[in-house]
Protein backbone atom coordinates (compact mmCIF):
# COMPACT_ATOMS: atom_id res chain seq x y z
CA UNK A 1 0.00 0.00 0.00
CA UNK A 2 1.35 3.90 -0.30
CA UNK A 3 1.44 5.98 2.32
CA UNK A 4 -1.42 7.67 3.02
CA UNK A 5 -2.31 10.96 4.56
CA UNK A 6 -2.58 9.08 7.91
CA UNK A 7 0.30 7.08 8.30
CA UNK A 8 3.60 8.51 10.03
CA UNK A 9 7.27 8.29 8.55
CA UNK A 10 9.13 6.89 11.62
CA UNK A 11 11.97 9.64 11.55
CA UNK A 12 8.90 12.03 11.67
CA UNK A 13 7.69 10.46 14.76
CA UNK A 14 10.85 10.48 16.00
CA UNK A 15 11.54 13.93 15.51
CA UNK A 16 7.95 14.74 17.06
CA UNK A 17 9.14 12.41 20.71
CA UNK A 18 12.52 13.92 20.96
CA UNK A 19 11.52 17.66 19.92
CA UNK A 20 9.73 16.80 23.16
CA UNK A 21 12.43 15.63 25.16
CA UNK A 22 14.57 18.48 24.08
CA UNK A 23 11.79 20.98 24.54
CA UNK A 24 12.58 20.32 28.40
CA UNK A 25 14.26 22.69 30.38
CA UNK A 26 18.68 22.57 29.92
CA UNK A 27 19.90 21.94 33.24
CA UNK A 28 17.51 18.55 32.74
CA UNK A 29 18.56 17.05 29.59
CA UNK A 30 22.47 17.91 29.19
CA UNK A 31 24.73 17.66 32.87
CA UNK A 32 27.35 19.13 34.22
CA UNK A 33 29.82 18.90 37.16
CA UNK A 34 29.41 22.53 37.98
CA UNK A 35 26.91 21.33 40.15
CA UNK A 36 29.26 18.25 41.53
CA UNK A 37 32.35 18.32 42.46
CA UNK A 38 36.35 19.08 41.75
CA UNK A 39 38.02 15.60 42.77
CA UNK A 40 40.42 15.98 45.90
CA UNK A 41 43.23 14.68 46.87
CA UNK A 42 42.83 10.90 48.93
CA UNK A 43 42.94 11.20 52.51
CA UNK A 44 45.57 8.47 52.10
CA UNK A 45 48.12 10.54 50.10
CA UNK A 46 50.18 11.02 53.64
CA UNK A 47 51.55 7.60 53.01
CA UNK A 48 52.94 8.20 49.48
CA UNK A 49 56.12 9.39 49.09
CA UNK A 50 57.17 13.66 48.76
CA UNK A 51 57.10 13.17 44.89
CA UNK A 52 53.90 11.67 45.02
CA UNK A 53 52.87 14.47 47.63
CA UNK A 54 54.05 17.57 45.42
CA UNK A 55 52.35 15.93 42.04
CA UNK A 56 49.03 16.12 43.87
CA UNK A 57 49.46 19.26 45.57
CA UNK A 58 50.42 20.83 42.09
CA UNK A 59 47.32 18.45 40.44
CA UNK A 60 44.81 20.28 43.52
CA UNK A 61 45.68 23.76 42.52
CA UNK A 62 44.69 23.15 38.77
CA UNK A 63 42.63 26.15 37.76
CA UNK A 64 38.95 26.38 37.69
CA UNK A 65 37.62 26.58 33.99
CA UNK A 66 35.82 29.21 33.32
CA UNK A 67 33.46 29.45 36.07
CA UNK A 68 32.65 25.64 35.75
CA UNK A 69 34.96 22.72 37.72
CA UNK A 70 37.26 20.43 36.35
CA UNK A 71 37.88 17.19 37.58
CA UNK A 72 41.68 16.55 38.71
CA UNK A 73 41.95 12.87 37.20
CA UNK A 74 45.58 13.05 38.18
CA UNK A 75 44.55 12.52 41.87
CA UNK A 76 42.54 9.45 41.01
CA UNK A 77 43.75 5.91 42.57
CA UNK A 78 42.95 4.13 39.53
CA UNK A 79 40.24 2.70 37.92
CA UNK A 80 37.85 1.67 40.88
CA UNK A 81 38.76 5.02 42.41
CA UNK A 82 37.62 6.49 38.63
CA UNK A 83 34.19 4.67 38.56
CA UNK A 84 33.01 5.93 42.37
CA UNK A 85 33.88 9.10 40.84
CA UNK A 86 31.80 8.80 37.59
CA UNK A 87 29.15 7.21 39.83
CA UNK A 88 28.86 9.75 42.63
CA UNK A 89 28.72 12.91 39.34
CA UNK A 90 25.76 11.37 37.91
CA UNK A 91 24.08 11.36 41.56
CA UNK A 92 24.96 14.80 42.41
CA UNK A 93 24.50 16.51 38.87
CA UNK A 94 20.82 17.44 37.35
CA UNK A 95 20.93 16.52 33.73
CA UNK A 96 19.61 13.17 32.01
CA UNK A 97 23.66 12.86 30.65
CA UNK A 98 26.84 13.85 31.29
CA UNK A 99 28.74 14.59 27.78
CA UNK A 100 32.02 13.90 27.11
CA UNK A 101 33.31 17.22 26.55
CA UNK A 102 31.41 17.99 30.17
CA UNK A 103 32.54 15.16 31.61
CA UNK A 104 36.57 15.53 30.72
CA UNK A 105 36.29 19.56 30.40
CA UNK A 106 38.54 20.74 28.88
CA UNK A 107 40.74 18.18 28.09
CA UNK A 108 37.62 16.35 25.47
CA UNK A 109 37.40 19.48 23.46
CA UNK A 110 40.86 20.34 23.21
CA UNK A 111 41.35 17.52 20.99
CA UNK A 112 38.98 18.33 18.60
CA UNK A 113 40.46 21.87 18.62
CA UNK A 114 43.55 20.31 17.76
CA UNK A 115 42.13 18.20 15.25
CA UNK A 116 40.64 21.88 13.52
CA UNK A 117 43.88 23.34 14.03
CA UNK A 118 45.69 20.75 11.86
CA UNK A 119 43.12 20.06 9.33
CA UNK A 120 42.80 23.56 8.45
CA UNK A 121 46.81 24.00 8.40
CA UNK A 122 47.08 21.27 6.18
CA UNK A 123 44.67 21.91 3.39
CA UNK A 124 44.61 25.72 3.12
CA UNK A 125 47.24 28.18 2.64
CA UNK A 126 48.29 30.30 5.98
CA UNK A 127 46.08 33.31 5.50
CA UNK A 128 42.64 31.84 3.92
CA UNK A 129 39.49 32.09 6.28
CA UNK A 130 37.90 29.46 7.48
CA UNK A 131 34.27 28.40 9.61
CA UNK A 132 33.75 25.69 11.81
CA UNK A 133 30.24 24.17 12.34
CA UNK A 134 29.05 22.20 15.51
CA UNK A 135 25.69 20.34 15.29
CA UNK A 136 24.44 20.30 18.38
CA UNK A 137 26.28 22.58 20.40
CA UNK A 138 24.68 21.14 23.70
CA UNK A 139 25.47 23.81 27.06
CA UNK A 140 28.00 25.45 24.89
CA UNK A 141 30.79 23.96 26.48
CA UNK A 142 32.46 22.27 23.71
CA UNK A 143 32.55 25.62 21.77
CA UNK A 144 33.78 27.42 24.61
CA UNK A 145 36.61 25.44 24.96
CA UNK A 146 37.33 24.58 21.47
CA UNK A 147 37.29 28.15 20.68
CA UNK A 148 39.46 29.17 24.50
CA UNK A 149 42.25 26.47 23.36
CA UNK A 150 42.40 27.40 19.29
CA UNK A 151 43.09 30.93 20.72
CA UNK A 152 45.30 30.40 23.47
CA UNK A 153 47.43 27.16 21.68
CA UNK A 154 46.95 27.87 18.25
CA UNK A 155 46.78 31.87 17.75
CA UNK A 156 47.51 32.04 14.14
CA UNK A 157 44.71 29.72 13.46
CA UNK A 158 42.22 31.02 15.50
CA UNK A 159 42.79 34.32 13.98
CA UNK A 160 41.65 32.82 10.65
CA UNK A 161 38.37 31.07 11.74
CA UNK A 162 35.74 33.47 10.29
CA UNK A 163 32.62 32.03 12.00
CA UNK A 164 31.87 29.31 14.60
CA UNK A 165 28.15 28.36 13.89
CA UNK A 166 25.91 25.98 16.28
CA UNK A 167 22.78 24.37 14.62
CA UNK A 168 20.38 23.14 17.75
CA UNK A 169 17.38 21.94 17.44
CA UNK A 170 16.67 22.07 21.36
CA UNK A 171 15.43 26.12 22.12
CA UNK A 172 16.49 25.37 26.00
CA UNK A 173 19.64 24.78 25.00
CA UNK A 174 19.81 27.18 22.15
CA UNK A 175 19.38 30.03 25.22
CA UNK A 176 21.92 28.57 27.06
CA UNK A 177 24.71 28.44 24.39
CA UNK A 178 23.47 32.54 24.17
CA UNK A 179 24.43 32.79 28.01
CA UNK A 180 27.36 30.65 27.72
CA UNK A 181 29.09 32.20 24.59
CA UNK A 182 27.21 35.46 23.60
CA UNK A 183 26.79 36.95 27.00
CA UNK A 184 30.27 35.74 28.27
CA UNK A 185 32.11 38.76 29.27
CA UNK A 186 35.66 37.63 30.30
CA UNK A 187 38.64 38.40 28.45
CA UNK A 188 38.59 35.44 26.45
CA UNK A 189 35.02 35.87 24.88
CA UNK A 190 34.53 35.22 21.61
CA UNK A 191 31.26 36.32 21.12
CA UNK A 192 32.39 38.50 17.95
CA UNK A 193 33.12 34.94 15.86
CA UNK A 194 29.94 32.96 17.29
CA UNK A 195 26.34 32.29 15.57
CA UNK A 196 23.96 30.21 16.76
CA UNK A 197 20.96 28.97 14.85
CA UNK A 198 17.96 26.98 16.08
CA UNK A 199 17.11 24.96 13.59
CA UNK A 200 15.72 21.49 13.12
CA UNK A 201 18.18 18.90 11.11
CA UNK A 202 15.48 17.13 9.87
CA UNK A 203 14.14 20.41 8.07
CA UNK A 204 18.09 20.38 6.68
CA UNK A 205 18.35 16.78 5.70
CA UNK A 206 14.55 17.26 3.82
CA UNK A 207 16.17 19.98 2.16
CA UNK A 208 13.88 22.73 3.95
CA UNK A 209 14.89 25.48 5.55
CA UNK A 210 17.77 27.86 5.62
CA UNK A 211 21.32 26.50 6.43
CA UNK A 212 24.58 27.05 4.88
CA UNK A 213 25.21 29.34 1.98
CA UNK A 214 26.78 27.96 -0.85
CA UNK A 215 30.46 28.68 -0.58
CA UNK A 216 33.94 27.31 -1.49
CA UNK A 217 35.41 28.12 2.04
CA UNK A 218 37.36 25.86 4.20
CA UNK A 219 34.52 24.47 6.62
CA UNK A 220 35.37 21.84 9.62
CA UNK A 221 32.20 20.28 11.18
CA UNK A 222 31.67 18.87 14.18
CA UNK A 223 29.20 16.51 15.99
CA UNK A 224 29.50 15.03 19.61
CA UNK A 225 26.94 12.63 20.82
CA UNK A 226 24.95 13.74 17.89
CA UNK A 227 24.04 11.17 15.61
CA UNK A 228 22.64 9.09 18.19
CA UNK A 229 19.60 11.13 18.80
CA UNK A 230 19.14 12.07 15.10
CA UNK A 231 15.75 10.54 13.95
CA UNK A 232 16.33 7.52 12.16
CA UNK A 233 14.09 5.19 9.24
CA UNK A 234 13.09 1.48 9.38
CA UNK A 235 13.41 -0.84 6.11
CA UNK A 236 12.65 -3.99 5.40
CA UNK A 237 12.36 -6.78 2.46
CA UNK A 238 9.39 -7.94 1.56
CA UNK A 239 10.06 -11.98 1.63
CA UNK A 240 7.74 -13.10 -1.35
CA UNK A 241 8.33 -10.30 -3.47
CA UNK A 242 11.89 -8.83 -2.24
CA UNK A 243 10.73 -5.56 -2.48
CA UNK A 244 12.11 -2.54 -0.36
CA UNK A 245 9.33 -1.42 2.04
CA UNK A 246 9.47 1.20 4.49
CA UNK A 247 7.92 1.32 7.95
CA UNK A 248 4.91 3.53 8.61
CA UNK A 249 3.33 4.17 11.96
CA UNK A 250 -0.41 4.11 11.87
CA UNK A 251 -2.62 5.34 14.97
CA UNK A 252 -4.49 2.89 17.07
CA UNK A 253 -6.57 5.35 18.99
CA UNK A 254 -6.41 8.62 21.08
CA UNK A 255 -4.65 8.37 24.66
CA UNK A 256 -6.70 9.64 27.66
CA UNK A 257 -4.27 11.56 29.01
CA UNK A 258 -3.47 14.83 31.47
CA UNK A 259 -3.98 18.22 30.59
CA UNK A 260 0.09 18.61 30.79
CA UNK A 261 0.52 15.72 28.68
CA UNK A 262 -1.71 16.59 25.81
CA UNK A 263 -0.30 20.34 25.62
CA UNK A 264 3.50 18.83 25.01
CA UNK A 265 1.86 17.63 21.34
CA UNK A 266 2.83 21.12 19.93
CA UNK A 267 5.86 22.29 21.15
CA UNK A 268 8.52 23.35 18.82
CA UNK A 269 7.55 21.68 15.83
CA UNK A 270 6.19 23.26 12.41
CA UNK A 271 2.81 22.94 11.45
CA UNK A 272 3.54 20.48 8.54
CA UNK A 273 4.94 18.02 11.12
CA UNK A 274 2.33 18.09 13.73
CA UNK A 275 1.90 14.69 15.41
CA UNK A 276 -0.18 13.52 18.56
CA UNK A 277 2.28 12.00 20.48
CA UNK A 278 -0.60 10.83 23.25
CA UNK A 279 -2.27 8.58 20.91
CA UNK A 280 -1.18 5.06 20.99
CA UNK A 281 0.56 3.83 17.28
CA UNK A 282 1.53 0.46 15.91
CA UNK A 283 3.84 -0.59 12.90
CA UNK A 284 3.46 -1.19 9.61
CA UNK A 285 5.13 -1.67 6.03
CA UNK A 286 4.49 -0.02 3.21
CA UNK A 287 6.04 -0.09 -0.46
CA UNK A 288 9.03 2.60 -0.42
CA UNK A 289 8.67 5.74 -1.80
CA UNK A 290 10.25 8.21 0.80
CA UNK A 291 12.00 11.20 -1.14
CA UNK A 292 14.66 10.43 0.75
CA UNK A 293 15.36 7.17 1.61
CA UNK A 294 15.22 6.69 -1.86
CA UNK A 295 18.19 9.07 -2.97
CA UNK A 296 20.12 7.51 -0.04
CA UNK A 297 19.06 3.93 -1.41
CA UNK A 298 20.12 4.98 -4.47
CA UNK A 299 23.53 6.07 -3.98
CA UNK A 300 25.14 3.58 -1.88
CA UNK A 301 22.71 0.62 -2.68
CA UNK A 302 24.85 -2.02 -1.29
CA UNK A 303 25.28 -0.20 2.17
CA UNK A 304 21.65 0.01 3.97
CA UNK A 305 19.94 -2.06 1.65
CA UNK A 306 18.56 -4.74 3.95
CA UNK A 307 18.74 -8.50 3.33
CA UNK A 308 15.38 -10.23 3.78
CA UNK A 309 16.78 -13.27 5.37
CA UNK A 310 18.31 -10.36 7.83
CA UNK A 311 15.07 -8.82 9.02
CA UNK A 312 14.70 -4.55 8.93
CA UNK A 313 17.51 -2.53 9.38
CA UNK A 314 17.72 1.35 10.72
CA UNK A 315 19.06 3.61 8.98
CA UNK A 316 20.32 7.00 9.60
CA UNK A 317 18.46 9.06 7.57
CA UNK A 318 18.54 12.60 8.86
CA UNK A 319 22.49 12.04 9.48
CA UNK A 320 22.81 11.32 6.22
CA UNK A 321 20.76 13.75 4.89
CA UNK A 322 22.60 16.37 6.77
CA UNK A 323 26.09 15.19 5.78
CA UNK A 324 25.31 15.32 2.17
CA UNK A 325 23.58 18.82 2.89
CA UNK A 326 26.88 19.76 4.18
CA UNK A 327 28.69 18.63 1.29
CA UNK A 328 26.54 20.44 -1.45
CA UNK A 329 26.88 23.57 0.01
CA UNK A 330 30.51 23.24 1.36
CA UNK A 331 31.92 21.11 -0.84
CA UNK A 332 35.75 22.01 0.96
CA UNK A 333 34.41 20.41 4.51
CA UNK A 334 35.95 18.31 6.91
CA UNK A 335 34.37 16.65 9.53
CA UNK A 336 34.56 15.13 12.62
CA UNK A 337 31.66 13.16 14.30
CA UNK A 338 31.85 11.34 17.56
CA UNK A 339 29.25 9.05 19.19
CA UNK A 340 28.48 5.27 20.58
CA UNK A 341 29.13 2.47 18.17
CA UNK A 342 27.09 0.18 20.30
CA UNK A 343 24.78 0.15 23.02
CA UNK A 344 23.60 -2.28 25.54
CA UNK A 345 20.20 -3.89 25.68
CA UNK A 346 17.51 -1.91 27.57
CA UNK A 347 17.54 -3.27 31.48
CA UNK A 348 13.77 -4.08 31.57
CA UNK A 349 14.36 -6.15 34.67
CA UNK A 350 13.92 -5.20 38.53
CA UNK A 351 17.12 -4.03 40.45
CA UNK A 352 17.61 -1.82 43.46
CA UNK A 353 18.57 0.89 40.82
CA UNK A 354 15.63 0.42 38.87
CA UNK A 355 12.52 -0.96 41.09
CA UNK A 356 9.91 -1.02 37.95
CA UNK A 357 7.86 -3.65 36.66
CA UNK A 358 7.10 -3.47 33.11
CA UNK A 359 3.21 -3.68 32.59
CA UNK A 360 1.52 -6.72 30.08
CA UNK A 361 1.03 -3.25 28.05
CA UNK A 362 4.63 -1.87 27.76
CA UNK A 363 5.44 -5.73 27.23
CA UNK A 364 2.76 -6.04 24.64
CA UNK A 365 4.25 -2.99 22.22
CA UNK A 366 7.44 -5.08 21.68
CA UNK A 367 4.73 -7.20 19.52
CA UNK A 368 3.87 -4.05 17.28
CA UNK A 369 7.37 -2.95 16.81
CA UNK A 370 8.95 -5.05 14.78
CA UNK A 371 12.89 -5.75 15.74
CA UNK A 372 15.61 -4.66 13.29
CA UNK A 373 19.06 -4.01 12.96
CA UNK A 374 20.57 -1.29 15.03
CA UNK A 375 17.63 -1.24 17.50
CA UNK A 376 17.62 1.97 19.94
CA UNK A 377 17.99 2.71 23.09
CA UNK A 378 14.91 3.78 24.94
CA UNK A 379 15.43 5.44 28.34
CA UNK A 380 12.88 8.14 30.16
CA UNK A 381 13.87 10.65 32.74
CA UNK A 382 13.29 8.51 35.60
CA UNK A 383 16.08 6.67 34.24
CA UNK A 384 14.11 3.57 33.10
CA UNK A 385 14.56 1.68 29.62
CA UNK A 386 11.64 1.00 27.56
CA UNK A 387 10.93 -2.14 25.18
CA UNK A 388 10.84 0.43 22.18
CA UNK A 389 10.37 3.16 21.11
CA UNK A 390 6.72 3.05 21.14
CA UNK A 391 6.08 3.41 25.15
CA UNK A 392 3.52 3.38 27.81
CA UNK A 393 2.83 6.12 28.59
CA UNK A 394 3.30 7.10 24.77
CA UNK A 395 4.55 10.49 25.27
CA UNK A 396 6.67 9.75 27.73
CA UNK A 397 9.60 12.19 27.56
CA UNK A 398 12.24 9.75 26.28
CA UNK A 399 15.93 10.16 25.07
CA UNK A 400 16.15 7.16 22.33
CA UNK A 401 19.19 6.75 21.47
CA UNK A 402 20.33 5.10 18.62
CA UNK A 403 23.78 2.90 17.81
CA UNK A 404 26.16 4.12 14.88
CA UNK A 405 27.54 1.70 12.41
CA UNK A 406 30.67 3.58 11.88
CA UNK A 407 32.01 1.59 8.81
CA UNK A 408 28.84 2.07 6.79
CA UNK A 409 28.75 5.43 7.75
CA UNK A 410 31.73 6.50 6.43
CA UNK A 411 31.46 3.92 3.14
CA UNK A 412 28.04 6.13 2.32
CA UNK A 413 30.04 9.14 2.62
CA UNK A 414 32.83 7.89 0.92
CA UNK A 415 30.14 7.07 -1.63
CA UNK A 416 28.70 9.97 -2.09
CA UNK A 417 31.32 12.21 -2.05
CA UNK A 418 32.77 10.13 -5.08
CA UNK A 419 29.16 10.79 -6.95
CA UNK A 420 29.29 14.84 -6.51
CA UNK A 421 33.03 14.84 -7.86
CA UNK A 422 32.65 13.27 -10.81
CA UNK A 423 30.13 16.62 -11.64
CA UNK A 424 31.48 19.37 -9.42
CA UNK A 425 33.40 22.37 -10.72
CA UNK A 426 34.69 22.56 -6.78
CA UNK A 427 38.31 23.34 -6.24
CA UNK A 428 37.76 20.30 -3.46
CA UNK A 429 40.83 18.41 -3.35
CA UNK A 430 40.95 14.74 -5.00
CA UNK A 431 42.14 13.34 -2.24
CA UNK A 432 39.72 12.49 0.18
CA UNK A 433 39.36 9.91 3.07
CA UNK A 434 36.37 9.13 4.73
CA UNK A 435 36.74 6.48 7.80
CA UNK A 436 35.94 5.81 11.38
CA UNK A 437 38.50 5.57 14.37
CA UNK A 438 37.95 4.21 17.82
CA UNK A 439 37.39 7.18 19.88
CA UNK A 440 40.58 6.55 22.49
CA UNK A 441 43.23 5.88 19.00
CA UNK A 442 41.40 9.95 17.42
CA UNK A 443 42.10 11.07 21.41
CA UNK A 444 45.33 9.97 20.96
CA UNK A 445 46.39 10.78 17.34
CA UNK A 446 45.21 14.58 18.07
CA UNK A 447 45.96 15.15 21.86
CA UNK A 448 48.68 12.86 23.26
CA UNK A 449 49.36 15.79 26.07
CA UNK A 450 45.39 16.37 26.84
CA UNK A 451 45.00 12.32 27.62
CA UNK A 452 48.16 12.63 29.45
CA UNK A 453 46.33 15.42 31.92
CA UNK A 454 43.65 12.58 32.33
CA UNK A 455 45.89 10.18 33.68
CA UNK A 456 46.27 8.24 37.38
CA UNK A 457 49.14 9.36 39.65
CA UNK A 458 49.23 5.67 40.70
CA UNK A 459 48.33 3.40 38.04
CA UNK A 460 48.25 5.81 34.91
CA UNK A 461 44.66 4.99 34.10
CA UNK A 462 42.76 7.84 32.25
CA UNK A 463 39.19 7.17 31.67
CA UNK A 464 39.77 9.24 29.33
CA UNK A 465 40.76 6.49 26.23
CA UNK A 466 40.41 3.59 28.86
CA UNK A 467 36.90 3.82 29.75
CA UNK A 468 33.80 4.49 27.22
CA UNK A 469 35.19 1.74 24.72
CA UNK A 470 31.89 1.79 22.85
CA UNK A 471 32.55 5.02 21.27
CA UNK A 472 33.89 6.23 17.90
CA UNK A 473 34.90 8.88 15.50
CA UNK A 474 33.66 9.64 11.52
CA UNK A 475 36.60 11.42 9.99
CA UNK A 476 36.00 12.77 6.70
CA UNK A 477 39.25 15.01 5.66
CA UNK A 478 41.17 15.79 2.85
CA UNK A 479 44.73 13.66 2.46
CA UNK A 480 44.19 12.37 5.51
CA UNK A 481 44.71 8.85 3.46
CA UNK A 482 48.49 9.56 3.49
CA UNK A 483 48.35 9.20 7.11
CA UNK A 484 45.92 6.25 7.66
CA UNK A 485 44.64 2.89 6.16
CA UNK A 486 40.68 3.15 6.61
CA UNK A 487 39.97 0.51 8.66
CA UNK A 488 36.11 -0.76 9.31
CA UNK A 489 35.29 0.07 5.56
CA UNK A 490 32.33 -2.06 4.40
CA UNK A 491 33.75 -4.59 1.45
Amino acid sequence: MNMSSENILLRRYLCRRLSSYYAQPAHKVVGSIDSGFISRIPSGIKSCDATSISSHENAAKMPMFGNGKIIDFRSLWGEWHWKKTYKRLYKEQQGMWLTPCELFKPYYSNVFANFVSETVSNNSNSKEMFDVVEFGGGRGTNAKAILDHLNKCHPSVYKRLSRYIIFDTSPTLHELQKEVILMDRSQQSHADKVELVNLDLMHVAEGDGDFLCKSETPTIAIGLELLDNLPHDKIGRCIDTNEILQAELISLKASHLSDESKSRKTIGMEPTFEIDITRQYTETFAPLNDPLLEKILSIAPKIYTPVASQGPRWVPTVALGVLMKLFECRPNSSVAFADFDWLPQPDLGVSNDNPHYFSSSETSLHRIVEPAIGDPLVTDMNGIDHVAYLTEPPDALCDILFPTDFGRLAAFVKQFLATITETSESSRSPIISSFSLKQSDFLLKYGATEVDKTKSWLTGFSPLVDDFGNCSVLIVAPQLQKLYSPDNMIQ
